[in-house]
């Protein structure tokens, strides 16, 4: 059966992956990349439950704008790094020693 003169001037090109983007490399690199964040996201949570003692207190701390974030969350710092504890680890030590600024 031959498509109609319509049908394809309405398909949309094939999409592809720009370079550096999250579609690049294979579904095992993806996959890789998102369980290792996944991890990461995983002992960030722990250890701000561990500084805090108490995982709604760690939830709400996470989840609160803070001037030592630049008016984000602590979530949203560390996001940007894809969960590195090193975004927020500096302000848990200070939390954990009862040190303001």
């Amino acid at each position: 059966m031959a498509s109609s003169p319509q049908f394809e001037s309405r398909r949309r090109p094939p999409r592809v992956a720009l370079p550096g983007s999250p579609e690049t490399g294979t579904g095992d690199e993806r996959t890789m990349r998102a369980a290792q964040e996944m991890m990461r996201y995983k002992t960030l949570i722990e250890r701000t439950v561990d500084a805090f003692g108490d995982e709604i207190k760690a939830s709400r701390w996470l989840s609160l704008p803070s001037r030592d974030f630049d008016g984000q969350t602590p979530l949203q710092a560390a996001q940007k790094s894809g969960y590195d504890l090193a975004a927020i680890e500096p302000i848990l030590i200070r939390i954990e020693h009862g040190v303001e600024f």
